[in-house]
């Protein structure tokens, strides 16, 4: 049952795991030469600095969400679309490590804690796990802003790279209503479902 305890600890979870990954696309782009979200305060765990209001609001009522794309310049990379695709990566990445950090305390230090815990830090963990894994697989989608876009700006021909443009225009709006359409949001359950247990295989 989704009590309110359980949405709390979602929250909490949520908040960490977006913060997390957004610093990773901030720390990496400043690794590769672009200080873009370093001036725009981004470079930072502080959670206030990513959490996008409407993504926190769709977790809560659909069990998706979403933070502040963080912004990068490609003009100031060596190799601007290879060190876009990676950019764009380190996000979803950082959020499977993450998870695979939770699996791992999920079910090799569980047995240590007393009773009282167990039951506080399981919930918070298995939590943990979803939401990471939700965040990694949701951002690889290559829907603009979600980081699987990079990747599709990337491999796409100079020539239809227009036609990009003119689709990132419409392509919030395209994403939200396809998080509201069941087969979608079932598809994505079912890929979810997929990387939890091969990773829990790997743990």
């Amino acid at each position: 049952m989704f009590d309110f305890t359980t949405a709390i600890i979602s929250i909490i979870v949520f908040i960490s795991a977006l913060t997390f990954h957004e610093f990773c696309h901030a720390l990496t782009a400043y690794l590769l030469g672009d200080n873009t979200a370093q001036r725009m305060g981004r470079l930072t765990l502080n959670p206030l600095a990513h959490i996008d209001p409407l993504g926190l609001l769709f977790l809560i009522l659909v069990r998706f969400g979403w933070a502040k794309p963080v912004p990068f310049n490609p003009n100031n990379f060596t190799h601007p679309r290879l060190y876009s695709v990676i950019v764009g990566l380190a996000g979803p990445f950082s959020n499977i490590l993450l998870a695979t950090i939770s699996l791992i305390a999920l079910h090799h230090v569980s047995s240590f804690l007393p009773l009282a815990w167990t039951l506080v830090w399981n919930e918070f963990f298995q939590l943990s796990v979803w939401i990471n894994v939700m965040l990694g697989v949701f951002n690889l989608l290559p829907i603009p802003p979600l980081d699987g876009s990079h990747l599709l700006k990337a491999l796409m021909p100079q020539k239809l790279l227009p036609y990009y443009y003119q689709f990132e225009r419409v392509s919030f709006i395209i994403l939200i209503v396809l998080i509201m359409l069941p087969p979608f949001r079932n598809a994505l359950l079912q890929a979810i479902t997929f990387v939890i247990g091969l990773l829990a295989l790997l743990v």
